[in-house]
C-alpha cells in the first residue's frame, strides 16, 4: 500500500493526501491485517491509542480503495460493525 503526496494529474480530483494522514492508513490497515480477524472500530481505537473519527476516515478511505471490507457484527449488536482486511 504506497501512495505518494504528489498529485496524480487525472487519476484523483482534488490535493494530494496529506503524509500524516497516508500514514495514518497504513497503521489502521496493518492493525486490522495483524488483528486476524474482523475487528470493530472501538477495538482498532484502542489498539492503536487514534482518536475515533480518525479511525473512523481511515477505515472508509480503506474502503473506498479496496484495502478492507465492512462486515456486519450480527443480530445481537444491531447496528453495529465490524472491518475486514481484504489481502492485497
Amino acid at each position: 500500500m504506497t501512495e505518494t503526496t504528489e498529485a496524480n494529474v487525472g487519476a484523483h480530483r482534488g490535493r494530494p493526501r496529506p503524509q500524516n494522514t497516508i500514514e495514518r492508513d497504513e497503521q489502521v490497515y496493518k492493525a486490522l491485517h495483524a488483528h486476524g480477524q474482523p475487528a470493530t472500530r472501538s477495538q482498532l481505537v484502542e489498539k492503536l491509542n487514534m482518536k475515533s473519527s480518525h479511525v473512523y476516515l481511515s477505515l472508509i478511505r480503506l474502503r473506498r480503495d479496496g484495502y478492507v471490507r465492512r462486515v456486519a457484527a450480527g443480530t445481537e449488536n444491531a447496528g453495529s460493525h465490524t472491518w475486514e482486511a481484504l489481502n492485497r
